[in-house]
């Protein structure tokens, strides 16, 4: 088995490194904006910045704990905690934002499926909550909460990236394990109750996909894997499986403890990443400036 994860390592290895060498690179400048000091915000998986509160950010853990966004400032300070009524979460990995007859969503993703034990997954789509600088705990009602159950069609998978396209609103999935990973979709509201069946739509040269993101007006796209951070630009007018068919910018990454977590910053140019804490290893809030 060690001899295989070696193995497996060094082919992971000089396969981004390759394909990395193929983009064309795009500088940015990295900034740390906070230290994660929050005894709760230990297994960070997923990030998005709030529509509804300027320079705050909604971010969630993964499979370490119960169903709960938590709102954090640009210095990674906790704000307040929202408990999703009576959702059991088994491995929650990304969060994406969406608008809906003009009011803001998010989409919280239990997609995690590591052990390949799971054939029916879920998504959570709920308004974005209101804060009041008072309070610290709160609970979105199970009322306003939507549940989408998917499953994919040929087997089953792990993933840990989404992104929603605000022109459509079309839900974008990228496995995380396979050596070549896929992507799936589906729209949003659904167009029924029933579990949705999900077919690969493409195929990209990459492997372990840990996060993706969309900028608020569409046009670009950011996959990132352990080991890199790719852009893609979108042309008006052009689908974005179409956009994913190009070949993408490559953007320097500093690897963090676990990174598996990216977001567009609102001005549609800048990104942050923020990482889980393994064994207790600082972690920060991080700001990507184009140069």
């Amino acid at each position: 088995m060690m001899k295989f994860n070696i193995k497996f390592s060094l082919l992971f290895f000089c396969f981004s490194v390759c394909y990395s060498v193929l983009a064309q690179e795009i500088n940015y400048e990295r900034k740390a904006l906070g230290k994660i000091t929050h005894p709760k915000l230990g297994e960070i998986s997923g990030i998005i910045p709030s529509v509804k509160y300027p320079h705050c950010f909604w971010v969630h853990n993964d499979s370490g704990d119960d169903a709960v966004i938590y709102l954090i400032d640009t210095l990674s300070n906790l704000m307040c905690q929202f408990k999703l009524e009576n959702i059991e979460a088994v491995d929650m990995e990304d969060i994406a934002w969406l608008t809906i007859e003009n009011k803001p969503y998010l989409l919280l993703a239990d997609i995690g499926n590591n052990r390949r034990d799971r054939e029916i997954l879920s998504f959570y789509l709920f308004e974005e909550p209101d804060f009041s600088g008072s309070q610290t705990v709160s609970t979105i009602a199970k009322s306003s909460i939507k549940e989408i159950e998917i499953r994919y069609s040929d087997k089953r998978r792990d993933a840990e990236a989404i992104f929603v396209d605000p022109l459509d609103n079309r839900v974008y999935i990228i496995s995380k394990r396979d050596l070549r990973v896929n992507v799936f979709d589906f729209k949003i509201p659904a167009l029924t109750d029933h579990i949705l069946t999900l077919e690969t739509r493409l195929t990209l040269p990459y492997t372990f996909v840990t996060a993706a993101d969309i900028s608020r007006d569409g046009r670009y796209i950011l996959i990132k894997t352990l080991t890199h951070v790719y852009q893609w630009s979108r042309n008006s007018g052009v689908s974005i499986l179409e956009t994913l068919r190009t070949s993408p910018q490559v953007i320097p990454y500093q690897a963090e403890p676990q990174g598996e977590a990216i977001s567009f910053d609102v001005n549609n140019c800048d990104f942050y990443t923020i990482s889980e804490r393994p064994f207790g290893l600082d972690s920060y809030l991080y700001k990507y400036k184009k140069k």
